[in-house]
């Protein structure tokens, strides 16, 4: 599968478990804001060099969810809170461990300091109970190129 079609796939996942018919979350999960959950998981980047053009950084994540049919979706910002990209994973479609990468491009940002978010959605078989939570956020540094 393409990494176009694998990114469409996802976001009808995600969409899917979020959101989609009949798998709505209660109201009453909607009333607060997911708090983070250090022990569902976590995000991870090196530090590097922002390159010319556009270039693909990698990162990882590690999941240990609730159990479950999870979603993870990954949010990309840049210096000065820019929001730069996103991803998404499912299960079924990927691990809960692995690596994937952001699409970022020099001349739409600057070095510094970039941040990962990662929101993690699980609906239990029944359909009846639904749980969101942060990661910790993430930070790597991209430095200029000397």
């Amino acid at each position: 599968m393409s990494h176009t079609a694998r990114g469409a796939a996802l976001a009808l996942v995600v969409s899917l478990l979020v959101g989609g018919v009949g798998l709505a979350p209660p109201a009453r999960a909607m009333e607060t804001a997911p708090e983070v959950h250090p022990e569902w998981g976590s995000t991870s980047a090196d530090n590097g060099v922002l390159k010319r053009r556009c270039r693909n950084y990698a990162y990882r994540y590690q999941l240990t969810p609730p159990q479950g049919d999870w979603a993870l979706e990954t949010f990309l910002i840049g210096p000065g809170g820019t929001p730069l990209g996103s991803g998404a994973m499912a299960i079924g479609t990927d691990p809960a461990a692995g690596v994937d990468r952001f699409r970022i491009c020099r001349p739409s940002t600057r070095p510094g300091v970039f941040r990962i978010r990662a929101l993690l959605s699980v609906q239990d078989s029944s359909g009846d109970d639904y749980v969101s939570g942060w990661l910790p956020v993430t930070k790597f540094r991209l430095r200029a190129r000397r």
